[in-house]
Order: structure tokens, then sequence, then C-alpha cells
């Protein structure tokens, strides 16, 4: 049915870079998509970055795809015949790089309000006087934990940073958006603390990347929150509100209530809308069982790794990823991805800690109860 409903206006790569789309809902409501060119590569390659614009009654755009994509977003919106005029608010999904990295450009070629879930607004700025030990001052709360290489941040994320702390936010809170009469919008934080998703009416729903196609979104840790924990709003009191595999499966499973409730409901992905010359239609509850299931055998994997024998972090990731998936930047994230799961694990008292970087299985598989009355 995707397929079906899509315009391609312009044509990109195989896999979407470059691609400009309209969707028209059986409403008449036009949503249009941009693909922004992501340069990660390797094999933890999320794809071109798919920016929308929503022709609603307060008209918004979503994203604004990497750093330094401002302008050649602006101009793939004029390449589409719209224009500044065409749009009231800039919207961010969720507060990473791929995704807010133009914002600042566009923000200053447009004029545009610009909106964000609470979180976004309070962990883009710098605070160097609360910074925990270990921690950068020099660089917002956001990325106090940040996990990527030394090379890879002072190459990609200084001028980034600085320019965001610039910007005035608009709150976005759960239910009334201000986005428009049949526009609702939901929290569902665990890929990221602010990571929101945006439906319109009973026909579409856009969700940054809490769900994607093909590949599984990396989850944070709840041990982040204890970190920002001064500079958030003194509602979030537990980790597992914002940060973690439990937030994440939490956010998954409301997500999965919708596609319940709107069987046909079109599902727009942060990614991979478009990969391997294909459009990935997304069945939303099926997809949303799909990530459940993949979080439950990735637990039981980890729990096998340190059945009989006490493991560090690095051990057991080089054991559970192929050696292709821990290139670059891939170590990084895969043992985020590793730490994400222990920690539900040793909530779950199915891993003990051995000493003080090691860990080894309980004998038990609690998890799957954790994860099946998570709500």
């Amino acid at each position: 049915m995707l397929k079906q409903m899509i315009k391609v206006i312009r044509s990109g790569d195989a896999n979407g870079k470059n691609m400009i789309i309209k969707l028209t809902l059986s409403s008449g409501l036009d949503i249009y998509g941009f693909a922004t060119p992501n340069f990660y590569g390797g094999d933890w390659d999320y794809g071109a970055s798919w920016n929308y614009l929503v022709l609603s009654d307060q008209p918004f755009l979503l994203d604004t795809g990497r750093f330094n994509m401002g302008k050649k977003l602006l101009d793939m919106i004029n390449a589409a015949s719209l224009s500044i005029n065409d749009f009231k608010y800039i919207v961010i999904s969720h507060g990473h790089e791929d995704h807010d990295g133009g914002l600042y450009d566009l923000a200053e070629m447009t004029g545009k309000k610009i909106k964000a879930h609470a979180p976004y607004k309070q962990l883009t700025h710098f605070y160097p006087d609360l910074a925990p030990a270990g921690a950068r001052p020099d660089f917002p709360a956001s990325c106090w934990h940040c996990f990527m290489p030394e090379a890879y941040v002072n190459q990609n994320c200084l001028k980034y940073h600085k320019e965001r702390t610039l910007l005035e936010i608009d709150e976005i809170k759960d239910g009334n958006s201000g986005l428009g009469e049949r526009v609702k919008t939901y929290h569902v934080p665990g890929h990221s603390p602010d990571s929101l998703a945006i439906q319109l009416g009973d026909e579409a729903i856009l969700v940054g990347d809490t769900v994607l196609p093909e590949i599984t979104p990396f989850p944070s840790r709840e041990a982040f929150f204890y970190q920002v924990e001064k500079v958030l709003y003194p509602e979030h009191t537990t980790a597992d509100e914002l940060y973690g595999l439990r937030a994440y499966i939490k956010s998954i499973k409301k997500l999965k209530k919708i596609g319940e409730k709107y069987s046909d409901i079109i599902t727009l992905p942060g990614h991979r809308l478009f990969s391997n010359n294909n459009w990935n239609e997304i069945n939303l509850r099926d997809r949303a069982n799909e990530l459940i299931e993949h979080h439950i055998q990735r637990c039981a994997a980890v729990l096998q790794i340190i059945k009989k024998e006490a493991k560090t972090i690095h051990q057991i990731t080089k054991e559970h990823f192929p050696a292709h998936m821990l290139k670059d930047i891939g170590s990084a994230m895969a043992e985020l991805e590793v730490h994400s799961h222990l920690e539900l694990l040793i909530i779950a008292e199915d891993v003990m800690q051995a000493g003080r970087d090691k860990f080894i299985a309980a004998g038990s598989s609690n998890f799957k109860n954790i994860i099946r009355n998570l709500s």
C-alpha cells in the first residue's frame, strides 16, 4: 500500500539518499519526505535521515538531518516546489546529531519556532558546575556520557553542541501538540530520553528512531539518568522513565497499542524508509513485537556467554557481535548495547557482578517476566 501512495519527486541512490517524495493520505493530508545524507558508514550505518514536512493545519517540519545539512534540506524543500512559507514549526524527534544537526542553520535561515519534548531543552545546555566526575564539563548534559571516540567527537560534535544552546525551544508535552487538530504526540524514550512520536489522525505516525525497519535502534543506559538527574525536571524520579532498555521496551509497547488500534496506520521512520531499492513498509504492531523479541533474545544470548565464567563487557561484546561490526565506532556502539541489556539482567537478578568489571549469570531467567510485565 505504501508504494502505491508515494509519488517520487526526485530519485535518490539505492538507499534513498537525496530522495524527495510526496505522500498523500486518504484524508487529503500531504506529507513530504526528504532523505538527507548520513555519513556514519560501516555496519552500524542507519542510512539516510528522513525528514518530513507535514502540511497539517499547523504545518511543521520534523527533523533537520545531520550537522551542516540545514542548507541542503532547505534546497530540497524548494526543489519540491515548497518554501519556508509552507511550514510554521520545526519539530525535533530526538536530540541525536543525525536528526537535529541541521537545526541551527535551518532555524537561522527560516526564523521558525522550534518544538521538542521537554528533556531536549534541558539536556542540550551546558552545566559545567554540575558535570559528574569523569564527564566532560565542556559538553552539554546530553553528552556527558558520550561513548564515541575522541577523534569522532572533535570532528563532528563541538560546533554542533555550541550552536544548539543558542536556540529557543518550545516544549511539547504528551497529547496536545499544538501542531494541528488531529495531530497527537507521544513521549517514547529509551533510544533517547526526549524521543517523540507524532500521530496524524488514524492514518499515519512519524516514529523517529524508536521503530526502524531492517535494523534495531540501540537503547541508552539507565546509568545515564543519574548523571543528568540534577538538570531534569523534578517530575522525572526514576531512571527507567527516560533511559535504558526498560524505557525503550515500554515505548515500543505504547506504539504497539497504536498499531493494534489502527492496523492500517502508515509508519514513517527516521531511517530506511527506502533501502536496497525497496520501500520498507512497517506494520507497527508486528514490528513492535519483533523488536521486543529481539531484545529478549539478546538478553538470553548475553546470559549464555557468561553462564560458566565471569567476563567483562568488552569480552561479552567480542563474543556476541561478529568482528566486522566492531570496527571503528562499531565497538563503542556494541558495548553500549551489551551494557543496556546487562542493566536489565542485573535488575532481574539474572546477572551478578563478579569483581569490579566482570559479570556472571546467576542461573535464572527472570528477565522474561520483567519484559513481559513492562507497560
